[in-house]
């Protein structure tokens, strides 16, 4: 798993950031808490992904380049809305990949 070095965090979450990016990393379920990553389809953009979903070994979680985290579905809806808008008033495009393609390279 990849983290984007500027990550977008929601309202609620950044109250707890350090905690949610702790218990994401060591794959511990955290209720209410979405992440928000580049989509896995590179036909789409984004992907919101409920935290427990890592805690299952089947889980691609090392393929996962990690945008944003939320702290509850709809802050999840509202921060993918707030980093589309962003990117698109940036680069009047949403291409997302190309977007974060640099980040991506350069991520650990």
């Amino acid at each position: 798993m990849r983290w984007y070095d500027a990550l977008w965090v929601g309202r609620k979450a950044a109250r707890k950031k350090r905690r949610i990016i702790s218990a994401v990393k060591n794959r511990e379920r955290m209720a209410g808490v979405y992440l928000i990553t580049l989509a896995q389809n590179p036909s789409e953009l984004l992907d919101i992904i409920p935290s427990g979903m890592l805690a299952s070994p089947a889980f691609p979680a090392d393929e996962l380049f990690v945008l944003g985290i939320a702290a509850g579905r709809q802050e999840a809806f509202e921060l993918v809305e707030k980093m589309v808008d962003y990117i698109y008033r940036e680069t009047n495009a949403l291409d997302i990949r190309s977007y974060f393609s640099e980040k991506l390279m350069n991520a650990d």
